[in-house]
């Protein structure tokens, strides 16, 4: 629950890195091809919320999570979610 919490505390962050028409598009993405944007997206997230000292990241790794690639793809799941259930 704390780290869905914090994940969703972060939405705003990463709202700002798309426009409208890229936000759209990412929302009409299928879940299956939600690792297309770990490389763009991603690095994003990886870069601005996952560092070590980030209380995201904490979060992560005390729930056994170890590699940022899965972390990212969590925050980037969850976001589409947020995204899709919004428009």
């Amino acid at each position: 629950m704390e780290l869905r919490m914090e994940m969703v505390k972060n939405f705003p962050k990463i709202e700002k890195f798309f426009t409208k028409e890229a936000l759209l598009k990412f929302a009409k993405t299928l879940p299956k091809n939600l690792g297309e944007y770990n490389w763009g997206l991603g690095t994003m997230i990886r870069l601005k919320m996952l560092g070590p000292k980030n209380r995201l990241y904490k979060l992560f790794v005390q729930r056994g999570y170890t590699d940022k690639e899965e972390m990212t793809m969590e925050v980037i799941r969850r976001f589409h979610k947020h995204i899709c259930d919004k428009i």
